[in-house]
């Protein structure tokens, strides 16, 4: 390797470095942000049935958006060559496409009220949609951000977005607006944070409008469009599906905890995809070195995913007392399915990312598709079963998804199920030693607030433990990564 080589891979790393450093530093943060005031909300504001209210409806901008997207900054961040005029076009079809949408909507909320029992709830669900109108505003300032890789900056964004907005849902619950405060919040969040998108990005829209740009951007962004769409209908397919047949208040229930393991999905996902992407392109062509550091991310996000996933499952029922009181107990049980199968989810997005950038957004497509049909028809046929059974199957399916897309990604890198095994399951089993052992030294204890923090402490301590026995080189590369994070140029 020459100096100028040897000077761009170290810029690269340092860059990797920031982006995961700083990137989780903010996710965690933003998690715990959301943390504090979900549980002021819901301790003293926000009833069971509140949350289902609202819950059965987020698949709907949630589709929307994906439509709006379109796939636009996948696309762009996949393009090599970009320039304002890409942007430019991607901002006004994003625009257009989300004001149409917005109308649809608006005029199907009275029969999507009708549809879950709730035909009192039109205005609320047309001003929950509005968050899609404004965040169509952000699409192409985003991918400029993501796509230079600008981690802070986009970390400063989602902090003072998500700040803000739960004051102010905060505020609106206190003076009694119950279900509209959650409304309201993710509103007011979305306005925010396309504000600040347009103010940190260098790219401003102008009315020379040319979309001929979209024609390349769109031969790989349209399976990202339908697979969007699916990735939606995947995250929020309980209440989206079980709302029709369950209560509000087991939905709550429901979403309350799928929102505490999206918290703990989230603070990995979101550091991982801030770099893996950009990073994995710039270093395409090295086919040794494209390896070497999806090994390095892939070994990371499982240090780092089973431990925290199966420790809140471990401590679930603690937990759920501890934050939001008895009354909201049965969370406890579906929160400790949904971690499970959540933990193998984060490595079935690091495989992902990794297919994308071998511009294979077909196969993308094809996994997720099916995946979420899967899941459909686990639910409508396994419904009579109960809610339990159900998601016990389909964390059950999460696992078989990494082995489905190891056998994928072994026609376009060199990589082995010896490899996953090393990479990945042995964490599966050091976390789960550590979880397990932790669990039996602190279920005697009496007091909730003593067994919770002996069972997190403990969990910690042996985990930290058996790594450094077993596999001590990823306690080596964590420590270089944010010694590298932390150096100045």
């Amino acid at each position: 390797m020459d100096a100028q080589e040897e000077e761009i891979d170290n810029s690269l790393k340092k860059k990797t470095a920031k982006g995961l450093f700083f990137g989780g530093f903010s996710n965690v943060l933003q998690q715990f942000i959301g943390f504090l005031f979900g549980i002021i909300l819901n301790r003293y504001f926000i009833s069971e049935e509140d949350q289902g209210k609202i819950a059965v409806i987020l698949i709907f901008p949630l589709i929307a958006s994906a439509f709006q997207e379109s796939g636009f900054v996948v696309g762009l961040i996949n393009k090599k060559n970009v320039g304002n005029k890409d942007y430019n076009a991607v901002f006004w079809c994003s625009l257009m496409i989300s004001t149409v949408l917005y109308i649809l909507l608006f005029i199907a909320a009275p029969y999507i009220a009708h549809f879950y029992n709730n035909p009192d709830l039109v205005s609320l669900y047309r001003f929950h949609f509005l968050s899609l109108w404004f965040g169509s505003f952000s699409i192409a300032h985003n991918a400029y951000l993501f796509k230079n890789l600008m981690v802070i900056e986009r970390s400063k964004i989602m902090l003072a977005a998500l700040i803000l907005s739960n004051i102010i849902g905060l505020i609106f619950a206190y003076q009694g607006f119950a279900y509209w405060s959650l409304a309201i919040q993710t509103v007011v969040y979305t306005f925010i944070s396309s504000s600040l998108f347009f103010y940190y990005s260098k790219f401003r829209p102008s009315i020379n409008i040319d979309f001929s740009p979209l024609k390349d951007i769109y031969k790989f962004s349209s399976k990202i469009l339908v697979t969007n769409i699916f990735v939606h209908i995947n995250n929020n397919i309980y209440s989206a599906v079980l709302g029709r047949f369950y209560s509000e208040k087991i939905i709550g229930n429901l979403n309350q905890a799928s929102k505490w393991n999206n918290m703990g999905q989230s603070v990995i996902t979101n550091m991982i995809n801030n770099v893996i992407q950009p990073v994995l392109n710039q270093i395409q062509d090295d086919q040794d070195r494209h390896i070497r550091v999806f090994r390095k991310i892939l070994n990371f996000t499982a240090f780092v995913a089973f431990i925290l996933l199966f420790g809140l499952a471990t401590v679930a029922d603690d937990f759920i007392r501890i934050t939001l009181t008895e009354k909201w107990i049965k969370t406890a049980t579906y929160l400790r399915i949904l971690c499970i199968g959540g933990a193998f989810a984060t490595i079935n997005n690091v495989f992902s990312n990794l297919i994308l950038t071998k511009g294979k957004s077909n196969i993308y497509m094809f996994n997720v598709i099916s995946f979420g049909l899967f899941q459909f028809l686990i639910l409508i046929f396994c419904k009579n079963w109960g809610i339990e059974p159900s998601m016990l199957i389909i964390s059950g399916l999460n696992i078989l998804w990494m082995f489905l897309w190891t056998a994928i990604i072994r026609n376009y890198i060199t990589y082995s199920f010896r490899n996953l095994l090393n990479d990945v399951v042995s964490y599966v089993f050091i976390a789960g030693i550590a979880c397990f052992a932790a669990y039996f030294v602190s279920k005697e204890i009496d007091n909730v607030y003593v067994r919770f923090g002996t069972c997190v402490l403990t969990s910690g301590i042996l985990y930290i433990i058996l790594n450094k026995i077993f596999k001590p080189e990823i306690l080596t590369e964590i420590i270089n990564f944010a010694q590298g994070a932390l150096v100045k140029k």
